[in-house]
């Protein structure tokens, strides 16, 4: 009797619904050193361009009373190398940074 074998590798592994290719989560590399919120000033939280060094945790620890009470702010909390690609969308309509900058704005 020939023994079967699963795929359990998440890039090819097809779902049952789509037959296409699971995605696949990996670790956001930051090189630079920094994060960076782009999102609206929140006063008395955080202010707006406020940079954190070191790694993501570090910088959602540092505005974990800003995350607290408004919790959109981590989607607006970017890696330094990130940031050429990321800061036009935040000032344009039409994706979720730009919807989330709004809706912390209160616009």
């Amino acid at each position: 009797m020939a023994k079967k074998t699963i795929d359990t590798n998440p890039e090819t592994v097809n779902t049952a619904l789509t037959g296409e290719a699971a995605p696949v989560s990996r670790p956001e590399a930051n090189t630079s050193g920094f994060y960076i919120y782009l999102g609206p000033n929140l006063k008395g939280l955080i202010q707006t361009g406020t940079i954190f060094r070191g790694d993501r945790a570090n910088a959602l620890h540092a505005a974990a009373a800003a995350i607290e009470k408004h919790p959109l702010v981590k989607t607006l909390i970017v890696s330094g190398d990130a940031l050429p690609d990321v800061y036009p969308k935040v000032k344009t309509p039409g994706n979720a940074l730009y919807a989330n900058y709004q809706k912390l704005a209160g616009k």
